[in-house]
């Protein structure tokens, strides 16, 4: 829309500018300034003009706010998965009961971007996550952050590394699954919330308490 109406504003004062220059080549062939019409007819179409622009350029405001509001929002999904897990000891066979947390992200925003997975914390330091986050896309100093783990070894200790992953609107990341029995080893004195943590490409973070 807001090109239609850049199309618009742009072609109404072409005219009227290709109008008056039509004007001063004729007074000037005829010595008449009466060709250029009087004062009132002047000021409605410059008001015209303007008036176009003034809502060209707010409905452009209005669209650029919405995309910045609304360009991606991540939501994340938890769930459990009950997997069963059969081990042998000698000449005994046991099968036990295992869970796992999975979870993966949707972008419900309206254009594509990219996120990565952080980790998994406490409340407390996903709120200063998220504050120094916020601090350093407003004035663009990253203050220090918490030191969060993935609770996967090979990325926590640098043998591989994650990569940002890039979602389309409506569609979701890549699944991920922790071992229960490795969120209770990592987090056995906590006794609040714990949050799933991923940070969007403009350094914004997302997190879904469990």
């Amino acid at each position: 829309m807001k090109y239609w109406f850049k199309t618009v504003a742009v072609g109404i004062a072409g005219g009227l500018l290709g109008g008056a220059l039509c004007l001063i080549v004729l007074a000037l062939a005829y010595n008449n300034s009466e060709v250029f019409g009087n004062v009132a007819d002047w000021v409605s179409g410059i008001g015209s003009v303007v008036a176009i622009y003034l809502v060209y350029r707010q409905i452009k405001q209005q669209t650029d706010q919405h995309n910045e509001e609304k360009g991606h929002d991540f939501k994340i999904i938890i769930g459990w998965d009950l997997i069963r897990d059969k081990s042998s000891e000698g000449s005994m066979v046991s099968s036990e009961m295992k869970k796992d947390l999975f979870f993966y992200g949707t972008n419900s925003g309206m254009m594509p971007s990219a996120f990565i997975y952080i980790g998994i914390t406490n409340q407390k330091n996903y709120k200063l996550l998220k504050s120094n986050h916020e601090i350093a896309i407003e004035t663009g100093v990253q203050p220090q952050d918490p030191e969060i783990s993935s609770l996967q070894t090979e990325f926590d200790i640098g043998i591989k590394k994650r990569q940002f992953e890039r979602v389309l609107p409506g569609d979701v990341s890549k699944q991920i699954n922790i071992p229960y029995s490795e969120i209770e080893a990592h987090f056995k004195s906590e006794t609040g919330d714990l949050y799933i943590i991923y940070m969007s490409v403009l350094g914004e973070i997302y997190g879904r308490p469990f």
